[in-house]
């Protein structure tokens, strides 16, 4: 192994099956992916160019790893407004978001370009961490909690307007900053500088927008920490 540049390590490629696999050119899940097709625990799936993904790819598969194409990741906020958050290319890995009983079965994510993808059923994945040390299957939650904080911070940066922005913002870092509690009142220490510079808007806008917000009820700023007093306002 070697430790590139950008601090990614790269493991070497290994033979599989299928001559652009994944896994076999990046050099991992090699106990997945297996040295035949019909050892290989992956599904192949296809979606066109500029088409939505199945929503069907949420109801037993776990995650998927793109072998040809580029897959436009999206979140969806209350409103139904859509937000790209991801690009993921040949090699890159994808999550897969459960849906659950009563939320929408209509999937965002969608193919910038032709896509082939290989899926990995949830139960395979099931098996494989409970085969390992509980600590795998530690390390997989924590990840996927990363996963989604950066997603959801993402998500806030695409809103249409600085003060939407800004709320969402401060919903995201309130239910994300101390899991899997949500916090009522952000850090002291957390400045207003800190909180712009995660939108990627100038601290004056910031600023201002946070002052809207707390002349409609929504918070209130002290030296105790910035409080959440209407999160439904917030959200909305």
């Amino acid at each position: 192994m070697r430790l590139p540049m950008h601090g990614v390590v790269e493991r070497p490629a290994y033979p599989a099956a299928c001559p652009d696999c994944p896994g076999g050119r990046r050099g991992v899940l090699r106990d997945l992916v297996g040295e035949t097709k019909h050892a290989c625990a992956f599904e192949t799936a296809s979606v066109d160019a500029r088409d939505f993904v199945p929503a069907s790819w949420s109801e037993r598969h776990a995650f998927g790893l793109v072998r040809r194409g580029v897959l436009i990741r999206q979140r969806l906020d209350e409103m139904g407004r859509a937000t790209a958050i991801d690009a993921a290319g040949p090699g890159c890995m994808f999550p897969i978001e459960h849906r659950d009983e009563g939320r929408s079965s209509i999937s965002c994510d969608y193919a910038a370009t032709d896509l082939i993808v290989c899926l990995c059923p949830a139960q395979v994945l099931e098996d494989v961490l409970d085969e390992s040390r509980g600590t795998s299957r530690d390390l997989y939650s924590l990840q996927l909690d990363a996963m989604e904080r950066v997603e959801r911070l993402a998500q806030a940066r695409g809103a249409p307007t600085v003060q939407e922005r800004v709320a969402m913002l401060l919903v995201v870092l309130s239910e994300t900053l101390s899991p899997p509690r949500t916090r009522e009142r952000l850090p002291p220490g957390l400045q207003q500088r800190d909180m712009s510079k995660l939108l990627g808007v100038r601290h004056e806008t910031f600023c201002r927008a946070l002052k809207t917000l707390e002349d409609a009820g929504a918070v209130e700023r002290s030296h105790d920490g910035l409080a959440i007093l209407d999160r439904e306002r917030l959200s909305g």
